[in-house]
This record gives structure tokens, sequence and C-alpha cells, in this order.
């Protein structure tokens, strides 16, 4: 069912921040936008928002493409591949209500590993074991950023954009290629994104004029919040 026109009005103003923020700092159109979305309209959770996402961290990738590491991220990649092949046999195995509350409890863990106060020493085993969480989380959820995110928290910013760009543009593409052969994405998921895309779209168009205006060490902690309050909700509602 295609969704009524205030409730469109709801969806524009979430993902344009969400692809905004994601546009300043390399994350939040997932871990913010994808919970409050699964409360208010399901039905772009997750194909939708994983096309969503393959469209904003192309742009990222294009943009910050000098920045990525080479060496490792085949390494992510690899462990991303298996991350969303089995996040594609649990999907298909699970009902509504199990999925919302698996939805919650990847939300929180994202959340959980974004604050967390180790730092792991980037290398190729690291890279897998975090492209694995990152390919399966982000392919249920369609916000897997956390786990890569750790990995490369003491990076340079463009670094961050670039290698988590390059990471899932890889694995968005891989997650609707292997949901789609099983039989998870239908003609609504693609008139969803048709009709949502845009937003995405307003939203990083801005994240490039407010980048010299805002203060990114504030805003990371507001979309962390928000996304923990949203996925304890998924998981008790």
């Amino acid at each position: 069912m295609i969704l009524a026109l205030h409730d469109w009005a709801l969806v524009y103003l979430i993902l344009i921040t969400g692809a905004c923020l994601q546009g300043l700092i390399g994350f939040g159109l997932g871990l913010f936008s994808a919970p409050l979305l699964f409360l208010i309209a399901p039905q772009l959770v997750p194909v939708p928002m994983i096309l969503n996402a393959l469209v904003i961290t192309l742009a990222l990738l294009l943009a910050n493409r000098r920045y990525v590491d080479k060496q490792l991220a085949p390494f992510s990649i690899l462990g991303g591949s298996v991350g969303v092949f089995l996040a594609t046999a649990v999907f298909t195995l699970l009902d509504l209500a199990q999925y919302q509350i698996l939805f919650g409890l990847s939300i929180v863990c994202a959340v959980l590993l974004s604050v967390a106060g180790f730092t792991p020493r980037v290398s190729g085993v690291s890279s897998a074991i975090a492209g694995t969480l990152s390919g399966f989380m982000g392919t249920l959820t369609s916000a897997g950023g956390a786990p890569m995110g750790l990995l490369y928290q003491t990076a340079h910013q463009q670094q961050i954009k670039a290698n988590l760009s390059l990471f899932f543009v890889y694995i968005n593409a891989l997650s609707i290629l292997s949901l789609s052969m099983a039989d998870v994405v239908n003609k609504q998921d693609l008139l969803l994104f048709v009709y949502s895309v845009p937003a995405v779209i307003v939203g990083y168009v801005l994240s490039l004029f407010f980048r010299r205006y805002l203060n990114l060490n504030v805003i990371r902690p507001l979309i962390l919040f928000i996304a923990f309050c949203s996925g304890l909700v998924c998981i008790f509602a």
C-alpha cells in the first residue's frame, strides 16, 4: 500500500535529515532514518532504504574516492559478502513480529558499538570481521555502518566517508541482488524507492551547504540517542 500524503511529508523530513547527516559525517541515513521509518512506514525497510543508501554512498564514494584504503578494502568486502548471504537466509525465515524484534536489537547493538570505548587495530582480520557484521546488519536493517565505523573511528573524516562508502556501495548492491534472488524484492519496493529517493538527493545537496556551519561533534551523539530510543521501541512495541 502506497503511503498517504501526510505520511510522505514525515518520511521526506526523516530522509532529508538522514541523508544530510550522512553527507556531513559519513553515516546517518541508515542509523537515524531506518528505525524511525520502520515505526511509521515499515514497508520502506529494508529494500527501499537499501536502494536509497546505494544512491548516497555512491555519491560520497565519488566525492572521496582518493582516500580509499585499497589494501584493506578487499578484506572488508569479502566479510561483507558473507554477512549479506547470512542475513538473506535469516530474513527468509522470519515473520513480521520476529523481524521487528531483530531489527530493534540490531539498531541497539549498532548504537552500542558506535559508543564503545575500545579502538580495534585496523588489519585484514579486523576488516573482515567488521565487514561481516556490517553486511549482516545492513542487509537486515539498512543500518549496518556501526562495525565498519568503529574500525575507522580514528581516521580522517574523508577517509571514513571514502572507505565506508566503498564498502556499502558494494554491500548495498549485493544485498539487493541477494534479496531479489530470495524473492524478497517486489514491485512496490521499487516504486517506494522511486518516490523516496528525491528526499535523499535533497538531503545530500543540503549537506554540502551545511558542512561549514554545523558542529559535527554535537550531531553524532544526537543521532545515536534517537536511534537507540527507536530501536528500543521496535523491540518492546
